[in-house]
């Protein structure tokens, strides 16, 4: 990356520093030539170059390596190269949006599903996405995820200090949510604003549990049914920007039914009467917080419609055969992540002294449920798991704190706990690295974009979409589903891909089947290609070695171009006929899916 702009202000700055302390030096030396019967008590005189800050603003040295490591967040997330999958069909559906100025009511993008009814419930995603690309290009996507990912683990550090009480220690609690979802935590589509919601949600949560402290010795804090007034505005607000963000909006209102539901059974078992749930005001105060989010959730172009469509979502037969439906196995990243995550659970509340509630129970139990049987639920269950264990994390802490040789150890690096101005100006120049270092510094001091081999992921097939600008295909391209959106968005106006990854769920399962069975490289693949007048196929070597060897062999195909990663083959002889076999459109129960 160029980063000469940044280069030579910082150079500038150093020299300016450096000219006034030669001044300053320079100043002193004479006055102490010409003066020497200056009063004695001058020399106790600040130096000239000492800085004066407020102590509130003083930072200690574990705070300075803390902004290094937040700094070293962000540039991670801004470094990371585009994925090839579903991103570039929700900025196609951002850019329809925005040129057409609706919302799509049918698949727009591929011809096979043309026609069936769709329910855009990442609009507002999508838009956002088009705007950046609009605005920044390549770059722009790139820049939006770097700053939305880190603005949401900020706002779980701050969400979990109000827990856990240390903001050091809320932040090792926000690396560990953050830690979970690392199987997913490259994701660049629509749900990342999604989770930013889910953070603001959670901390609205905590602040308004009047016993987030949960130590089993803190008698000060009783839930007095009340609830701070900024809660009752921001849930119902940050509700209705999700529910038009993105349709994993339903995770905030599960979480809040937990809340409600986990309120009652603790009144039932401390009373052992039903009916004092319902005299209890703080069950219903989480009775009412929850049917604001319901109502506010429902404002969006589709209604109450949304909410019936999100939720039965997850019943679309085709999406069985998404890696990401698939139910949880231990052996993969994410299985091992929460794994890992329950194995901590059982240490800290072994050694813990706090009072386990059964609201974090319930909450717990039905988010683990949730990821056992969706793998994609991670990105949703990691939050929620600290969110049960951080009151825990704390007591765990404060006891390790309390040793003996940690509390050696701690006197002796007292200088990491000193506060000086220095320290501030060293992690405000750190900041500024970061930020002149990084990718995102581009839209502001200029210099080159990035390379595409470190812009884009490397399965990326630029040389694909290359290729076929320059030879536009004719008629139906079958080719990986996964590349499908990239290749909608990069090739040629007008191409016609069989399947994208955004329109597995609008569909029609028999197309769905049969495009599984073309990739799959079935015996029956010839009949097929036929049936939906394919004249064009794209393979990708590595993934696709059945099909890539049918591909050399089959009778009227001819491989026009290769590389290491992909090839591609078009039909040759004479036109193809008409296909025989034209998709029906399927039954409202089955079509009109909401996109996730």
């Amino acid at each position: 990356m160029e980063t000469i702009g940044a280069s030579r202000l910082f150079l500038s700055f150093a020299h300016a520093f450096e000219l006034r302390k030669t001044f300053i030096m320079t100043t002193v030396i004479d006055q102490n030539t010409t003066a020497p019967n200056t009063d004695a008590s001058d020399a106790d005189e600040p130096e000239p170059l000492q800085v004066h800050l407020p102590e509130k603003w003083q930072l200690q040295a574990w705070q300075v390596g803390l902004v290094v490591a937040c700094s070293l967040f962000f540039m991670y997330h801004n470094y990371m190269r585009l994925f090839y999958s579903d991103v570039w069909g929700h900025i196609a559906y951002g850019n329809w949006i925005l040129d057409h100025q609706e919302l799509p009511t049918s698949e727009p993008f591929v011809p096979l599903a043309e026609g069936v009814e769709v329910t855009a419930t990442a609009w507002g995603g999508q838009i956002l996405l088009a705007l950046a690309g609009r605005g920044g290009g390549a770059e722009g996507y790139s820049a939006l995820f770097a700053v939305v990912t880190t603005l949401t683990y900020a706002v779980y550090a701050l969400a979990f200090r109000m827990q856990i009480g240390r903001f050091g220690w809320a932040c090792l609690a926000s690396f560990l949510v953050w830690a979970v979802n690392w199987g997913r935590h490259a994701v660049i589509r629509p749900e990342m604003f999604g989770g930013l919601c889910f953070a603001i949600l959670i901390a609205c949560l905590i602040a308004a549990d009047p016993r987030r402290k949960r130590d089993a010795d803190d008698t000060s804090r009783t839930d007095n049914g009340q609830t701070p007034w900024f809660v009752w505005l921001a849930v119902p607000l940050v509700m209705t920007l999700w529910a038009n963000l993105h349709g994993s909006f339903v995770v905030g209102l599960v979480l809040l039914g937990c809340y409600t539901v986990g309120r009652g059974i603790e009144v039932l078992l401390s009373t052992g009467n039903l009916w004092a749930i319902f005299a209890d005001r703080t069950f219903r105060r989480w009775v009412i917080l929850t049917e604001l989010a319901v109502v506010a959730a429902c404002i969006n172009p589709y209604g109450f419609d949304l909410l019936l469509h999100t939720l039965l979502f997850p019943q679309n037969p085709n999406l069985k055969d998404i890696m990401e439906w698939y139910s949880l196995e231990m052996v993969s990243l994410e299985g091992i992540t929460v794994g890992a995550s329950w194995i901590i659970t059982l240490v800290v509340l072994r050694h813990s002294r706090a009072a386990l509630r059964a609201t974090d129970v319930v909450a717990f139990s039905v988010f683990t449920l949730a990821v056992i049987m969706r793998v994609r639920m991670v990105a949703w269950y990691g939050p929620v798991w600290m969110l049960m264990l951080a009151p825990h994390l704390r007591d765990v802490l404060e006891q390790i704190a309390a040793t003996k040789p940690v509390q050696k150890l701690r006197d002796d690096s007292a200088v990491l706990f000193t506060r000086s101005p220095h320290y501030t100006l060293i992690a405000a120049l750190v900041l500024w690295l970061a930020f002149a270092f990084s990718p995102v510094s581009k839209f502001v001091l200029g210099g080159k974009a990035r390379a595409d081999s470190t812009l884009y992921h490397s399965d990326t097939p630029l040389a694909v979409t290359d290729y076929l600008r320059e030879n536009p295909p004719s008629g139906l391209v079958a080719g990986p589903q996964w590349w499908g959106d990239w290749l909608a968005w990069d090739g040629p106006e007008g191409i016609q891909m069989m399947m994208t990854t955004n329109a597995v769920h609008v569909a029609p399962p028999q197309v769905w089947k049969d495009y599984l069975r073309i990739a799959n490289a079935t015996p029956d693949l010839s009949r097929r290609l036929d049936r939906y007048r394919v004249n064009t196929l794209i393979v990708h070597k590595e993934l696709q070695t059945d099909l890539e060897r049918s591909v050399r062999r089959l009778p009227g195909w001819r491989v026009t171009y290769e590389d290491d990663l992909a090839l591609i083959a078009v039909r040759g002889g004479e036109k193809t006929a008409e296909p025989d076999f034209v998709p029906a459109i399927p039954s409202p129960a089955v079509a009109e899916k909401p996109e996730i």
